[in-house]
């Protein structure tokens, strides 16, 4: 245990410091009251013994500044006064004292009152072990928001030590725009008693001291005192969890070698479209790749999946940003145009797909040329639903083939 001894006698110190390092103590000696805070800050005692009677601070101003250093783990403060001065007692308390000796000191009080503060540093060490150890960051704020505790979890997830964050408003630990309604939210929760989140808990955003912004899980818990409160947060940092969500999402909707969306999701779009066309005109393209097979058969497979992801980026670059082009498999693609003119704009998207394709391109060193046969259909011309318009685009695609390839074919005129 460390304690701070803080007295202006040297005469009645020197025999309490001998004694307390004799049972193994570590003491650091001060002989003013301003002195004793400037300690208590350089280095945090576990436990300090003031002279209520001092020069420049007294023992009364004293433990109001220590206590108001905050922290953690609480220190307790002994008061050193004489038998008589009940006032000095009581000023002592009011200021934040939490016990205090007689003096002259009695070696063996002394020893026993050491004794009950360890009992509960101990008890105090084994709970903020446990809450220093738990996984999720636990901190607590007061009607203020400023925090008054903050375990390691807290530190490990949000970058700050300690040190940085007691004492100040925890918005510092949010990104706008919960940062800046964090403040008139707690206000307005302690006039009207309507909670959003505390007692139920919601998914937010956290912001580390990098500045980096996480998605967190949080959950509030208010602890009502006789004359004020305190709220309790839970903090789970959900980052790994949201991203493997994430990446499930994505991999359920989208072809995993070229990136583009899927047949899944291709399906999702033109339910859709055929659900809620609009007033517009809406080409639905199928595409096959012209000379796949021999640069796969030729150059390997490798070089097969090199041309696939070729041919998606020339496809998503030359569609408006507001159209769709997936996958479906092999060397299937399929696109929407949304709102063309006509079918002569149609044809045109459809030829400037074509061009993109059949530029050449390099495979493992190689260079290599593909190309490609595209079938148009039109919604609602040639059809009104999803199974309707892609047999009518499909038919077009093979019209394309039997025709010399290379081509774009509307259903209209190719079926």
């Amino acid at each position: 245990m460390h304690i701070l001894l803080a007295d202006d006698s040297k005469a009645s110190a020197l025999p309490v410091v001998a004694l307390l390092e004799q049972q193994g103590y570590r003491v650091t000696f001060v002989q003013d009251g301003r002195a004793a805070v400037a300690a208590f800050q350089a280095d945090p005692p576990n436990l300090v013994l003031l002279d209520v009677v001092m020069p420049i601070m007294d023992g009364i101003e004293a433990p109001r500044q220590i206590k108001a250093l905050g922290g953690t783990r609480w220190v307790p403060v002994m008061l050193m006064t004489g038998l008589s001065a009940k006032e000095e007692i009581v000023a002592g308390f009011d200021a934040g004292a939490d016990d205090y000796l007689t003096k002259p000191i009695v070696f063996e009080v002394l020893a026993a009152r050491l004794r009950s503060m360890q009992r509960i540093a101990d008890m105090q060490d084994s709970l903020f072990g446990i809450l220093d150890n738990v996984f999720e960051a636990i901190l607590t704020i007061d009607e203020r928001g400023a925090v008054q505790s903050y375990n390691r979890a807290a530190e490990r997830i949000f970058g700050y030590t300690a040190v940085e964050v007691i004492g100040h408003n925890v918005k510092m630990l949010m990104p706008a725009p919960y940062a800046d309604e964090h403040d008139s939210y707690l206000a307005r929760y302690l006039h009207e008693h309507t909670p959003r989140v505390i007692g139920i808990g919601r998914k937010v955003r956290g912001r580390r001291k990098n500045g980096e912004t996480f998605p967190m899980r949080l959950a509030v818990t208010e602890v009502k005192r006789s004359a004020s409160r305190h709220f309790i947060g839970l903090v789970s940092d959900i980052s790994v969890e949201e991203e493997a969500l994430e990446r499930i999402e994505f991999l359920a909707l989208h072809d995993t070698l070229t990136r583009l969306p899927n047949r899944a999701q291709f399906n999702q779009k033109i339910d859709a479209l055929c659900a809620n066309p609009g007033e517009g005109m809406h080409a639905v393209m199928f595409l096959d790749l012209d000379g796949f097979k021999p640069i796969n058969d030729t150059l390997g497979h490798e070089a097969g999946d090199e041309a696939l992801i070729i041919a998606g980026d020339r496809l998503r670059h030359h569609l408006a940003s507001g159209d769709f082009v997936a996958r479906l498999g092999g060397d299937e693609f399929v696109a929407i145009a949304r709102n063309v003119a006509d079918p002569e704009a149609a044809l045109a998207i459809g030829n400037r797909l074509l061009d993109a394709l059949s530029q050449p391109m390099t495979l493992l060193g190689t260079p290599s040329r593909m190309g490609a046969s595209i079938g148009i259909a039109l919604l609602p011309q040639h059809g009104t639903s999803a199974t309707e318009i892609l047999t009518a685009a499909d038919n077009a695609m093979y019209a394309a083939k039997r025709g010399g390839k290379g081509r774009v074919m509307l259903a209209s005129s190719g079926t």
